[in-house]
């Protein structure tokens, strides 16, 4: 369905927007009468409609449903920043995989430079829209030591530096958080930094060394199978 990201929905059975807010719809999409659409707030609304009027200035939708969407996946992204390209598709899977928040980390082998805000903004809401998810991820810039790693039940870190790693557990039971670094890998002090927390998780994969976007992508996979063994778990327990 196409969707349409608004900082503010508003209230009532019919919603008039006009502005900039129409003009990739109306002059590229050219959406017409009788469509249906997606109206994301980013915080977990979700609205759907259809169109009842367009014009160059105005777009009228008819509310047909309203609905707050839960927030079940529950892990967070630490992301060494790789190069522009990676980058921003790492932004834009983790908001399509459900990542709550992503720390931009300032890593020692790290790309120093980070996109202006409203750059990785606009990243975010293309992938919002396009993958019509209820979310948009919280970023925040740090530092490895500024993370708040006891936050954490997990940190799970896919370590291509080593030939073992710790045994993957089965189930999620707490927040998580996944730490992927860059290609070239973390330098002494930050492996030692990582290697200290007890509540790490360091895993090996049987692969080549991954590009930074598969890694974010697999490692969501881990935690996504994690989440689904619980819910089977639980199904089974009942």
């Amino acid at each position: 369905m196409r969707a349409l990201y608004l900082e503010e929905i508003p209230e009532g059975e019919s919603i008039e927007l006009h502005g900039d807010l129409i003009h990739h719809l109306v002059s590229v999409v050219r959406i017409q009468t009788k469509e249906e659409i997606l109206l994301l707030d980013g915080k977990g609304l979700k609205v759907s409609g259809v169109i009842e009027s367009v014009s160059k200035k105005n777009l009228r939708i008819k509310v047909i449903k309203r609905e707050t969407v839960s927030r079940d996946l529950n892990y967070d992204l630490a992301l060494v920043v790789p190069k522009k390209d990676a980058l921003e598709l790492c932004l834009k899977e983790a908001t399509e995989l459900g990542f709550s928040r992503i720390y931009l980390v300032r890593g020692e082998y790290s790309q120093i430079k980070i996109p202006e805000e409203d750059r990785v903004k606009k990243l975010l809401v293309s992938a919002l829209e396009q993958s019509n998810a209820a979310y948009l991820p919280e970023i925040q810039e740090a530092g490895l030591k500024d993370i708040r790693w006891d936050e954490y039940q997990r940190i799970l870190w896919l370590d291509s530096q080593s030939s073992s790693g710790d045994e993957p557990s089965k189930t999620a039971t707490g927040r998580d958080v996944l730490v992927v670094g860059p290609e070239a890998g973390f330098s002494p002090e930050e492996r030692s930094l990582l290697l200290e927390r007890k509540n790490l998780e360091r895993i090996h994969l049987p692969t080549p060394i991954l590009r930074t976007p598969t890694a974010v992508a697999t490692g969501a996979g881990l935690l996504l199978q994690r989440l689904l063994d619980k819910k089977s778990y639980e199904i089974l327990g009942s």
